[in-house]
């Protein structure tokens, strides 16, 4: 499959199945295990789909979510924050504990991802570009110098991937220790947060990509769930509380408008632990079914 920046090991990208039920992605997940991929892709592990891992607790065993409502850089637009509300207690009226996640420094990661897509400077996505002679979209101009510099050495990329490693480290212990928390004997199953700031992003106005590309660089799982629409009526900034924690902050906050962002779709994303993909489904396919 055709990608951007190959050889970029870092941060890997993904691509995700998208449906409209999550037993027809389990389909497509079981489908393409089925044809044993690993026998001709070496990135791929040697798992097949394991069921026994897709069931949930039943009812007099709890699951326990936790939920990031904040990751400490860009505060999420009002329908995001209520769709994030809307999840959380419809899992603590089934009887579902929820707890608040502290992770380790998110913008830590940011740093190292941010790191990891520029290694090259820009030379491949201005190779791309130059095959049809496109101009370079503000997003990416942003993070890629227009004029062509050398490539990071090899002891910058060395002293990124152990930073990497290092985080997941500090990250894997952290939700280790959220087993003191939830009340079942285990560390959190899944955590709630938000897809991205916004309900969807306007024009050139896609500013920041920490709530799904943290996901990329932990190596976990995660799917989205689409939660409710965005309304006028009731998601309204409120400017007097609102406490920007950087100028991109109040730049993404000065994005929203209710009017324009009226009737978007707004979801979630469940995270899962790493290669939990058959628990993350099955917890996606429970959760969908208590909204």
């Amino acid at each position: 499959m055709a990608n951007s920046m190959d050889g970029q090991n870092s941060v890997l990208s993904v691509v995700g199945p998208l449906a409209d039920s999550v037993s027809t992605l389990q389909l497509v997940v079981k489908s393409i295990l089925s044809r044993e991929p690993w026998l001709h892709d070496p990135l791929v592990h040697e798992i097949p789909w394991r069921g026994d891992r897709a069931a949930i607790p039943q009812q007099d065993e709890p699951l326990s979510f936790a939920v990031l409502c904040h990751d400490g850089s860009v505060t999420p637009h009002p329908p995001v924050q209520r769709a994030i509300n809307t999840v959380v207690h419809a899992l603590e009226k089934q009887g579902h504990k929820v707890i608040e996640w502290h992770p380790p420094d998110h913008s830590r990661g940011y740093d190292m991802i941010l790191k990891a897509w520029t290694y090259d400077n820009g030379a491949d996505i201005r190779s791309a570009l130059a095959l049809s002679g496109e101009p370079m979209i503000p997003q990416l101009a942003s993070l890629n110098a227009q004029d062509p510099k050398p490539p990071e050495d090899a002891t910058h990329i060395a002293a990124n991937n152990v930073a990497k490693r290092e985080y997941q480290k500090e990250y894997m212990e952290y939700w280790n220790s959220t087993a003191e928390l939830t009340g079942t004997g285990r560390p959190v199953d899944v955590v709630i947060a938000p897809v991205a700031p916004f309900s969807s992003p306007r024009r050139e106005r896609y500013r920041y990509y920490g709530y799904s590309a943290i996901v990329n660089l932990l190596d976990y799982t995660a799917c989205t769930l689409p939660v409710t629409t965005a309304d006028r009526n009731v998601d309204v900034a409120d400017a007097v509380s609102f406490k920007p924690v950087s100028d991109l902050d109040r730049q993404i906050a000065g994005d929203y408008d209710a009017e324009i962002y009226d009737g978007s779709h707004v979801g979630v994303q469940l995270i899962g632990r790493r290669l939990q993909e058959e628990k993350v489904l099955a917890v996606t396919e429970y959760v969908a079914g208590v909204l």
